[in-house]
């Protein structure tokens, strides 16, 4: 199996735009899905041996795939930042990154201190405002053409950007505004505060009317260095114009390693895992150039992880908040959040997440040349869970729950739930399903939580006698009725999940691997994860890629349909969903089915 998976780490060089041929489809492709898939990932290795680089220090690859009237066309493009640019010119590697082993030629002639990482655009893709941009969490966004993919440049976004960072994760929040009619004839608005009283809610005054809705990009970027850690919270409206930006200092914490967020109705929240350099292996191995810097970074078990809350500007309650952190007793470390809401009028925080006990950044199950399997023993895996923060105390407190025993990631959730209570997520998962071996993923799993069991308060203590969340009242999402139950689904004990939690899977197949699934909402749809999940896979039986569309919420009945592309698709990481169809004219008989771009020069 490990030389399957290693399949996964070689290129793609060339670059095209097509149709897909229907001879390529199993199945039929939903005529109602329209809107573009984008995806972005490491898409051209260095092969060279003599360069020591990680899969993760691959150069960004972004592909389109547009879907219109059951029909879909494909395009990739590499993402040309100043470095691909100048290492295809060389015709071979001219700069190092975080996960780099030795000198940047191969050579015994190491600057431990040249810290010139390239900007390789190759984790996270955001169209906003009518641009696209690529992410890589270390450097500024690459603005691209969202139908082309050409890369236009290294961008501020208008000057609006003030770090030289900016996250590959962010969160679209859909605010909720009361459109107030009075007696007078007057119209009025004011925001409706996460909808918690339900639907019928009013605004004060004997006035009634209707709600609207917008969309906000919520992100951030994070810093740390001799002077301590920062994080900067950005929020953009639908245009694109940034509208809030604050910054705060992240107390106690020395090297800042976040890579997501959560976003509630009044909150930034941070999970700050306890991470520290080792100087012992930074001293010996790093200055040797034996390991990257990256791996110098190391879990701390005996220091506690920080959960660290900041007011949103603008809130819609007006509440005069300050920030909060509450520390765990019980470290764990978190590269993905699932999703977070408020409860108990904001006094209780409730977010999933996957977490790991312990951490290493030798990042074993992404290393091409890997030949052991010991990562898959125990140890460094990623399982579901659920923190209760309560911030009524003095100080805080904070629940940890374990959902599931089996190794999950990549987690995708309805958009419409961001900020607000969720009851149902999708992740990758391994198909082992065992409380110590492991391996990687190969199944689709979507898991359906009811908030009477799986929400507990840590003041309060464990659930009450019927089952129910003794102490916290779970609001409802307005104008979204809740995911309906999957029919095959197993539940606790029976999925190896805590009460309350039901799991319906699909198991890809021996030598399938998935990347991150995509959640996309049926039109017209008012009930949460009704629609489809689309899940690009690698096959290393053909060594090319799948692109598999499933009914979201039967995915334990297969596929409704599977693109088979003619090509590989190389190991992603976070893609996107843009309502908007960017393919050219499928009528068009002067548009060409089948144009190869070009292809890059290998490294």
């Amino acid at each position: 199996m490990l030389n399957d998976v290693r399949t996964m780490f070689h290129s793609l060089l060339d670059e095209f735009a097509y149709f897909v041929d229907p001879g390529w489809v199993t199945g039929t492709i939903p005529p109602e899905l329209n809107g573009t898939y984008y995806r972005n990932g490491p898409g051209l290795q260095v092969s060279n041996p003599r360069y020591r680089r990680h899969t993760l220090d691959g150069d960004g690859m972004v592909f389109s795939l547009a879907f219109k009237e059951g029909q879909a066309f494909f395009r990739n493009r590499f993402v040309r930042t100043e470095g691909f640019k100048a290492e295809q010119k060389a015709g071979r590697p001219l700069f190092r990154n975080s996960f780099t082993r030795g000198a940047v030629d191969g050579s015994i002639n190491f600057n431990p201190f040249d810290l010139n990482f390239k900007n390789v655009a190759n984790t996270g893709v955001l169209p906003w405002g009518g641009q696209l941009y690529a992410l890589w969490e270390a450097g500024l966004p690459y603005l691209m053409d969202p139908v082309t993919l050409d890369t236009v440049r290294e961008t501020r976004m208008g000057g609006q950007i003030r770090s030289n960072t900016f996250a590959a994760h962010y969160r679209v929040v859909t605010e909720h505004r009361q459109q107030a009619q009075r007696h007078s004839g007057s119209t009025t608005s004011s925001s409706s505060a996460a909808g918690a009283a339900g639907d019928g809610a009013q605004v004060a005054g004997g006035s009634s009317g209707s709600t609207s809705t917008s969309k906000r990009l919520v992100t951030f970027s994070n810093e740390f260095g001799f002077t301590g850690a920062k994080a900067l919270f950005y929020e953009f409206d639908e245009a694109g114009k940034l509208i809030h930006e604050t910054e705060h200092a992240l107390q106690g914490v020395d090297v800042a390693l976040i890579h997501d967020m959560v976003v509630t109705e009044h909150y930034y929240v941070l999970i700050c895992g306890p991470i520290a350099l080792q100087p012992a292996k930074f001293a010996m191995q790093y200055m040797l150039g034996r390991c990257s810097i990256a791996e110098c970074l190391v879990f701390d078990n005996k220091k506690p992880t920080r959960i660290m809350m900041f007011p949103r500007p603008g809130r819609p309650s007006g509440k005069v908040l300050a920030p909060r952190v509450v520390e765990s007793p019980d470290p764990f470390f978190v590269f993905h959040n699932v999703n977070g809401y408020e409860a108990e009028d904001g006094q209780v925080l409730v977010m999933d997440a996957v977490a790991w006990d312990e951490v290493s950044f030798e990042m074993d199950l992404y290393d091409k040349e890997a030949k052991s399997t010991k990562c898959f023993e125990g140890g460094s895996r990623t399982q579901l869970t659920r923190l209760t923060v309560d911030l009524r105390p003095a100080g805080g407190r904070v629940e940890r729950r374990q959902l599931l025993q089996r190794t999950v990631e990549f987690p995708a959730t309805d958009p419409r739930v961001t900020s607000r209570p969720h009851g149902v997520a999708w992740y990758i998962a391994d198909a082992v399903d065992h409380p110590f071996l492991w391996g990687p993923a190969q199944s689709i799993v979507r898991v359906h939580l009811d908030p009477e069991l799986t929400v507990r308060s840590p003041q309060h203590g464990a659930a009450s006698s019927n089952g129910g969340a003794k102490g916290v009242r779970v609001p409802r999402t307005p104008g979204l009725a809740p995911p309906r139950a999957a029919p095959r689904a197993a539940a606790g004990p029976a999925a190896c999940a805590a009460p309350g939690v039901a799991v319906d899977e699909w198991f890809l197949g021996d030598r399938t691997f998935p990347g991150e699934p995509m959640f996309v909402p049926r039109p017209g749809s008012n009930e949460e994860g009704d629609g489809w999940l689309l899940v690009g896979v690698h096959n290393a039986d053909t060594e090319k890629g799948d692109v598999h569309i499933f009914d979201a919420q039967s995915l334990s009945s297969g596929p409704l349909a599977t693109i088979h592309l003619p090509h590989r698709l190389p190991v992603s990481l976070h893609g996107a969903w843009h309502g908007e169809y960017t393919g050219p004219d499928p009528h068009d008989p002067a548009v060409p089915r089948w144009q190869h771009l070009g292809r890059v020069r290998p490294m």
